[in-house]
């Protein structure tokens, strides 16, 4: 019997199949031209991952049999960002910043490989998948800044940065953004100039593809004044800017915000000296009317192109979840600090406690959250792109049916049986979204 004669039930589970089997071919090929016999012992993993993500498969790959031991050890998440830049620092002990950044990516697609392997073995939850990949951002980001900054100090000294969204929300995905704002301590017109250009090359730098992938594409589009605003913004201004009277959207926005680099506690100052213009005291009418309006205006301008599903904006999708917890935050927040979190799922958790959401509205949603996220990761990490859309001929997107588990060989009742759970959960959403708005 060949290799590939045992690998046939792996196989035949995977999301891509025919990718799935390509790939094992290459690399059992591979294995046999440099004797490498079974490298790795668990080649059913190893074609789970081929049929998940091209990406990975070419960084396998790239990496060669570096990488065998990632797919027979033990599926542990168990590390911090500390410990993260503790081991990226090391690997990236070289001369040149060009060569410390090659091995900063390597190190970084290398754990994201890990935490993408205990997602597919089903050893983690998708909230524990989520904080580790979010993890890995903070680190990755604290390393770059490193590694660029160099011996400056006035750079590492002067520098913060906001974490928004997803990602301080302890909810990144496979193929997130870092949704970042950068403020500085402030001080002379050279020292803003000399952070700006430094956040410029940082920026250029973090996203630049090359044979070990890339660490991240950026978006700082939710900074003060957003796309026309400054790049680095002082802190003074920030906290004058929040200050002053803001649109609800940007309350929203602020709801999702906390400090990763921060120098001197530049940053945890500036939310603290804001957080209750924030969390003030709302007209709880007008609230309700200015986040329906947004999230219908999200949709219409933003949403999905058309012959798509939207996970993350169509009606029932992961931002209705989203903003009806911003908007029971705002309500209630000003009295009841415990709801003052950057994370869904714990907002959620908190609302269920206080009474603000009934327990049995606020476990569907967590389940619905995960079911979507989980939905969106199977999305993105074929080619770690952030996309959150599939086509509505569903034959198109059969990977992502597979991915579900229906793999029924009769296309049409797996088609079916994916849709079926898919509009059941976001109609459920969004009759808890429109009850929770009036809008029923």
């Amino acid at each position: 019997m060949s290799p590939i004669d045992g690998l046939e039930n792996a196989l035949s589970k995977a999301w891509h199949q025919d990718v799935a089997r390509s790939s094992m071919e290459r690399w059992l090929s591979i294995c046999e031209k440099n004797h490498w016999q079974r490298s790795p012992e668990n080649l059913d993993l190893l074609a789970t991952l081929f049929g998940a993500s091209w990406y990975f498969t070419r960084f396998v790959f790239f990496r060669g049999r570096k990488i065998a031991c990632l797919f027979d050890e033990p599926r542990t998440l168990d590390f911090t960002s500390a410990s993260l830049i503790d081991n990226f620092l090391k690997f990236s002990a070289v001369d040149d910043q060009e060569t410390q950044f090659e091995a900063l990516k390597i190190a970084k697609n290398e754990i994201m490989l890990t935490i993408l392997l205990a997602q597919l073995s089903e050893s983690h939850t998708q909230e524990e998948i989520e904080s580790a990949l979010t993890k890995l951002a903070e680190a990755s980001l604290f390393c770059a800044i490193r590694i660029l900054a160099g011996s400056d100090n006035e750079i590492t000294d002067n520098i913060a940065i906001l974490a928004m969204g997803r990602m301080a929300g302890d909810e990144m995905n496979f193929g997130s953004d870092l949704d970042l704002i950068f403020l500085y301590s402030g001080g002379s017109q050279e020292l803003a100039y000399k952070i700006s250009s430094f956040v410029r090359k940082l920026m250029r730098i973090i996203g630049l593809l090359s044979p070990a992938g890339l660490l991240y594409e950026v978006d700082m589009r939710l900074r003060p004044h957003g796309n026309s605003g400054v790049l680095v913004t002082g802190v003074q201004s920030f906290i004058d800017y929040h200050k002053n009277k803001r649109e609800i959207w940007e309350r929203q926005m602020m709801t999702r915000c906390r400090c990763v680099v921060d120098s001197g506690n530049t940053a945890s100052s500036a939310l603290a000296q804001i957080e209750s213009s924030i969390y003030q005291e709302f007209d709880e009418k007008s609230l309700r009317a200015e986040i329906v309006d947004m999230r219908k205006l999200v949709v219409d301008e933003l949403g999905s192109k058309y012959g798509k599903y939207d996970l993350k904006r169509g009606e029932g999708g992961i931002m209705d979840i989203d903003f009806l917890t911003h908007y029971l935050q705002l309500a209630n927040a000003q009295e009841d600090t415990s709801l003052r979190t950057s994370s869904t799922r714990n907002a959620l958790r908190k609302l269920s406690e206080a009474g603000k959401i009934n327990n049995e509205n606020a476990e569907f949603l967590l389940h619905a959250y995960d079911y979507l996220k989980v939905m969106e990761s199977h999305l993105r990490v074929f080619d770690m792109k952030s996309i959150s859309t599939f086509s509505k001929d569903i034959v198109k997107s059969m990977g992502l049916v597979r991915s579900m588990k229906y793999l029924d060989n009769n296309i049409q009742n797996s088609t079916v049986q994916f849709m079926d759970e898919y509009k059941n959960v976001t109609q459920k959403v969004r009759h808890i979204f429109n009850d929770i708005f009036s809008l029923v």
